[in-house]
């Protein structure tokens, strides 16, 4: 090699994070991702590009689960300041792709407002998350308001506030974009293709079984989301997520009409996509009403095509009345998701107790802190080193609960 040649390789390397010196340690491991959602997608790349064998398994197709159907809001809207630093360097970390993989990420900030005394509460507790960060949130009267997004027509507002760190995204975009990364560097997506079965010796994994055939691995990484504790049961560990279903309505494509996300009155959430195409809802969950039961109680789609459209025209005009211009807009589908909540509503992420060869990444906000965990998972299993970053996080704090 030619001495230009090896110093642009240096380079290559220090950028990426490692020395030489650290890069010759690495073993070549075979490590298995489960999952093509945007968690999984994260994790083979930097795993791949760190210079592991990877290969992804995907049961459907990328970023066909929770990834497809989530709100992809950027935020650090949590009390626990741990896990918000979490989410803020995450936030940090997509600054960075965003501008090196063209994920089209809208940083438009978020507004929330309250039209009465009741609602201004909860406008203030968001307020007191940020509050004493390198990021708070800032206060607006009514005619603040109306300068910062003239096109919105909010009625009476009891309390405002504006966070300018926020962000929204495409995600099944943003999925391929990393997905793409990690074939770059060599990892190898099978789709679809579904993880049947585990080979563990002594609580060390051989192999996995998969519809396709088997593969043999040195470990497993499972970020499948909602399918976690079935494959974490093969490995005799028993993870409960709470059922959590959530519907989002997407609109036909409007005038372009604001980039902020929006958290309105009356529970409405809504953003407006690059393409003009508007996304809500008015309900976090299913209301507990009898047509709702069996959405409430297990993963299964509407029951109809009517119940279907009801609830996305509902919330569509809901978000058109506080968008004047986009009243044009029409019902375009409706997406019925379930998130992957752990019960305690923070991440599950680490190797898993009794297991070591097999390491899991759930947790809901997963669009938000895909970039930051698969920095620290790449670096927990090729550096086999216990990052403080994720300590509160273990399965083992579940180890007993069965």
């Amino acid at each position: 090699m030619r001495r230009r040649q090896f110093v642009h390789a240096l380079a290559g390397l220090a950028a990426a994070g490692f020395s030489v010196a650290t890069r010759a340690k690495i073993p070549r491991l075979r490590i298995g991702v489960v999952g093509g959602g945007i968690v999984g997608a994260s994790i083979a790349w930097r795993l791949a590009e760190a210079g592991a064998d990877v290969v992804q398994f995907e049961r459907t197709a990328p970023g066909a689960g929770a990834t497809r159907n989530s709100f992809a809001w950027l935020n650090a809207f949590v009390a626990d300041r741990h896990y918000q630093a979490l989410r803020l360097a995450s936030i940090a970390v997509y600054r960075e792709l965003d501008e090196l993989l063209g994920l089209g990420i809208t940083w438009g900030g978020y507004l929330n407002w309250a039209r009465d005394e009741a609602e201004a509460a909860t406008v203030s507790a968001n307020a007191a998350q940020l509050a004493g960060t390198a990021v708070p949130t800032r206060s607006l009267t009514p005619a603040e308001f109306a300068n910062l997004n003239p096109v919105i027509a909010p009625g009476p507002i009891a309390a405002a506030l504006y966070s300018a760190i926020d962000g929204h995204l495409d995600p099944v975009h943003a999925t391929l974009q990393l997905l793409a990364q990690a074939r770059r560097h060599g990892a190898r997506l099978q789709c679809p293709c579904e993880v049947q079965g585990l080979d563990m010796r002594s609580g060390h994994l051989r192999s996995v079984q998969t519809s396709g055939g088997v593969v043999p691995l040195d470990r497993l990484v499972v970020a499948a989301g909602v399918d976690t504790p079935r494959l974490l049961e093969m490995a005799g560990f028993k993870l409960r997520l709470r059922h959590a279903p959530g519907f989002l309505a997407h609109s036909t494509p409007a005038p372009l009409q604001v980039r902020s996300v929006c958290d309105a009155p009356a529970g409405l959430s809504f953003k407006q996509m690059a393409d003009g195409t508007l996304v809500g809802t008015d309900s976090p969950e299913p209301p507990d009403l009898p047509v709702h039961a069996s959405i409430r109680e297990g993963a299964i789609d509407f029951p109809d095509d009517a119940i279907r459209a009801l609830h996305g025209n509902r919330a569509l005009d809901k978000i058109k009345a506080f968008l004047p211009g986009a009243r044009a807009a029409a019902l375009d589908r409706v997406t019925l998701g379930f998130r992957p909540m752990p019960t305690d509503g923070f991440p599950v992420i680490g190797h898993v107790p009794g297991a070591p060869d097999l390491y899991v990444a759930v947790t809901h906000s997963g669009v938000t802190l895909a970039p930051i965990l698969g920095m620290h998972v790449r670096s927990e299993l090729l550096h086999e080193r216990e990052l403080s970053a994720l300590a509160p996080y273990r399965p083992g704090r579940f180890a007993q609960r069965g």
